[in-house]
């Protein structure tokens, strides 16, 4: 996985704009960028983690029951 370079304004605008139909103030942007950039970087390191072969803590495994007959 490559480099991801930080969110900028001019990246929440347009999608706001595309996904949202307006708009949003310069400051706005910038504000929900700082607020978005540390989200991304925890998921960033969250993709580091070495869970190939992990399983969730709950799996549901179906198991036969015969009747008793």
């Amino acid at each position: 996985m490559g480099q991801r370079s930080p969110i900028s304004v001019g990246t929440i605008s347009a999608v706001a704009a595309e996904n949202a139909g307006h708009p949003l103030a310069p400051e706005r942007a910038a504000a929900l960028a700082e607020a978005l950039e540390p989200v991304f970087q925890n998921l960033e390191a969250l993709r580091r983690l070495p869970m190939k072969d992990a399983e969730p803590a709950t799996v549901f495994r179906p198991v036969e029951v015969k009747p008793d007959d």
